[in-house]
């Protein structure tokens, strides 16, 4: 059974939020479209809730800007209500200012579960990001200096 395009609609938007919220270092933007208790795994790191992903951004130091993109979303019927997504994912990333160049961080296949939440909208319940190109050299640093 396929997708409502009211539904499609709806993950299209959360999907375009999530990136603007990276993009903007936005945490109240990320907080909404995360579901409070969301499973996130990418890239050696494995969380467990919103709070804890939000802090792993935050975490991050320096001159960081990002622009995320998302292409090729597949959507269908998931168990217990939830709807399930695969799509491709692109990042342009730079650890420094000004910019310089169109630096290509990594693209992605992103495997997610789609909940509704209480007053009807959609959260993100599960995002598993698997790397298919990237370049750590345009890994952002945490405070401790380590690239993720």
């Amino acid at each position: 059974m396929s997708i409502d395009p009211t539904t499609r609609a709806a993950i299209a938007d959360l999907n375009a939020r999530f990136s603007w919220a990276l993009d903007l270092h936005d945490w109240g933007g990320l907080r909404e479209v995360l579901a409070p208790d969301v499973h996130y795994v990418s890239t050696g790191r494995e969380f467990h809730d919103a709070e804890s992903v939000i802090a792993s951004f935050e975490a991050r130091s320096g001159a960081r800007t990002t622009r995320h993109g998302l292409g090729n979303l597949l959507l269908s019927e998931g168990p217990g209500g939830t709807v399930l997504g695969r799509s491709s994912w692109h990042t342009f990333a730079s650890n420094t200012e000004p910019v310089q160049g169109v630096p290509l961080y990594m693209v992605a296949d992103f495997h997610d579960t789609y909940a509704g939440d209480a007053d009807g909208s959609w959260k993100l319940a599960e995002r598993i990001i698997l790397p298919v190109f990237r370049d750590d050299a345009l890994a952002p640093t945490t405070t401790t200096g380590a690239g993720r």
